[in-house]
């Protein structure tokens, strides 16, 4: 009779048990794979998701507007605080000085700023920022300094100093320690138009690269020239077989018991193999030889005689001769 009661009114197998049978994923077996298989069940899955990726890269792309809004605005005070900083010599009161050419100062538009910064030879690159509170933040990139270009003032006053870049640009080196620039090799004897930042001067794109390349790789001669003469450096027929740079060394730089090295004379189409062979010439050996018998040489690096119908093995010592 206990087991009749019990059959049809106790509690069924099927019959809600508690909380714990409420979800029918824990009463059926769960081994359906969450990653489709198929080409179709992903592309399915790709594109269930795209509004949601296309949300995120709204919002990325409304905070880029809204950064470089902030950015580009302009504020309203005509002296907004500046910070500055530079790789070079230039200091905050050349970056005012600009700024001052303007009636808006540092209200102007950021783009207008870099532009007139980056208009003097001696900036390389300028960045400009605004931050939410109207400051500004200048960072500048300024040109290396290889060599100085000496020339006539054109009122007849003192010479004018010009500093040249890499690239055989030259700038007027602001700041610039004056020893800084008394170190720096002066080229000479060279063909030139226009002044300023247009100043152009045959053949300098070509010495610009020579010296950076002699400055970073074989520094040990770098700092023993004292000029370099163009007057065979030919431009942009560099390459022709008369065309050469004629570097010039400093008197103080060599021992007084041996005859002096008083000019290396490179080709302006093989420069860089004959930088590489005058590092791994024995000068002290060459200039010590008994033969050696006159005061001064001139070392020709050239890597073959372009001027002699006959050429001469290079490199060799050739005694000064008085022009």
């Amino acid at each position: 009779m206990l087991n009749f009661f019990k059959k049809f009114f106790g509690k069924r197998r099927d019959a809600y048990m508690g909380p714990e049978h409420h979800d029918w994923r824990t009463m059926v077996p769960q081994n359906v794979s969450r990653l489709p298989g198929s080409d179709l069940g992903r592309r399915r899955v790709v594109r269930s998701r795209l509004p949601y990726v296309l949300t995120f890269l709204f919002f990325i792309l409304l905070a880029v507007v809204l950064w470089f809004s902030i950015d580009e605005a302009t504020p309203e005070s005509k002296n907004a605080p500046l910070r500055f900083n530079t790789d070079g010599f230039l200091n905050v009161g050349y970056v005012q000085k600009v700024l001052a050419t303007n009636p808006q100062g540092t209200a102007r538009e950021v783009r207008a700023i870099r532009a007139d910064l980056e208009a003097d030879n001696q900036v390389l690159s300028a960045q400009v920022a605004r931050r939410a509170d109207g400051s500004l933040d200048i960072n500048l990139k300024e040109r290396v300094a290889v060599a100085r270009v000496a020339l006539n003032a054109p009122n007849g006053g003192p010479l004018v100093i010009r500093l040249v870049s890499p690239e055989g640009l030259t700038f007027s080196g602001q700041n610039y320690p004056e020893q800084a620039i008394r170190n720096l090799p002066e080229i000479l004897e060279f063909r030139f138009t226009g002044s300023g930042d247009q100043l152009n001067i045959d053949g300098l794109d070509i010495v610009g690269e020579f010296l950076l390349a002699a400055r970073t790789q074989y520094p040990n001669h770098y700092k023993q020239w004292a000029a370099v003469s163009l007057r065979d450096c030919f431009g942009a027929q560099g390459s022709t077989p008369s065309s050469s740079l004629h570097v010039i060394i400093r008197p103080g730089t060599q021992p007084l018991d041996r005859p002096a090295l008083n000019e290396i004379v490179f080709s302006t189409g093989d420069w860089r193999s004959e930088l590489l062979l005058l590092s791994r010439l024995d000068l002290e050996g060459l200039l010590r030889k008994p033969a050696a018998t006159a005061p001064a040489y001139v070392l020709k690096l050239s890597i073959q005689n372009r001027t002699s119908s006959q050429p001469i093995p290079e490199p060799r010592l050739v005694p000064v001769t008085t022009r």
